[in-house]
């Protein structure tokens, strides 16, 4: 096989290998940005809210009810505050929604409860599991954008699949959520961000796992111009710029001002600091 024939049809050794070095690549990068954080530190606990259902648009719900039969238990790992989860609720007999977030625990029995969803189990797991003996089974398994950051990505899918009886899925955007724009980025820590895997990579690795995919994809999302403000403190977090980082005020003082020069719309406001365009359902059958 050639070179160019190893890039484009990489083994599975070789899929997985790029996938975990590009996912310690970001790791490392961000770490020596920000630092480590402690021990049972909560990523989410400030943007938990952000993840109940209804916060956002949820195209993907379609394509995914594409795959459901009646009766269905869907089990919905990383199922956050319930964005999926309780919509999902609504057509399912049962999901089984994994989430080691306390906070996004939190948000998610809540939105079941304000929704009247009596048949969600939440539960307490990071995945995947040490242990397959006792971990949930369901008819499908979903995925929904939490692949990005995980470095034995192998791992994850076949436990994803030896819990599943029917169909597996994973939404990814074509680019990770947390993805800046790269001139916005350099001028604001000056160095150059080191991206996540994300559609490509996934479809690469499933490829070569020898998966029968497909891949739905959406439309893009517009994106809605908002005053200058408003789109630096929904952002911030993306470009790293929160509580607790060294000098926090001037450095959110200077992402306002990049905002507004890389993505202003006039008018004082600007468009969202985002890379990513469109989201993608990608399925595939369990076969044993």
């Amino acid at each position: 096989m050639t070179g160019a024939e190893r890039l484009l049809r990489p083994s599975l050794e070789e899929a997985l290998a790029a996938y975990r070095a590009q996912v310690l690549a970001n790791r490392a990068y961000i770490d020596a940005l920000e630092g480590e954080r402690p021990p049972g530190h909560d990523y989410w606990a400030t943007r938990a809210p952000g993840f109940r259902p209804g916060r956002a648009p949820l195209p993907e719900l379609g394509p995914l009810l594409e795959l459901a039969q009646p009766g269905d238990t869907w089990l919905d790992i990383g199922a956050g505050g319930g964005r999926f989860a309780v919509p999902l609720a609504e057509h399912a007999a049962k999901v089984v929604a994994i989430e080691p977030s306390p906070s996004m625990r939190a948000q998610l029995a809540e939105a079941a409860r304000e929704a009247g969803r009596e048949n969600i189990e939440i539960v307490d797991l990071t995945w995947p599991p040490a242990d397959g003996a006792g971990a949930p089974e369901g008819d499908i398994a979903l995925a929904a954008n939490v692949l990005y950051a995980i470095d034995d990505v192998g791992g994850f899918l076949a436990a994803m699949e030896r819990q599943t009886r029917r169909t597996c899925a994973v939404v990814a955007f074509d680019r990770a959520p947390n993805t800046p724009l790269p001139g916005l980025w350099r001028d604001l820590w000056g160095s150059e961000f080191r991206e996540l895997p994300a559609l490509r990579e996934i479809v690469a690795v499933l490829l070569a796992m020898g998966r029968r995919v497909r891949v739905a994809p959406l439309p893009p999302t517009p994106l809605e111009p908002k005053p200058v403000d408003a789109i630096a403190n929904e952002y911030a977090w993306m470009y790293h710029v929160r509580p607790g980082i060294a000098d926090y005020e001037a450095k959110l003082a200077r992402f306002r001002e990049l905002v507004a020069k890389h993505c202003g719309a006039g008018g004082g406001l600007a468009v969202p600091p985002l890379v990513r365009r469109y989201s993608s359902v990608i399925s595939w059958p369990v076969e044993r």
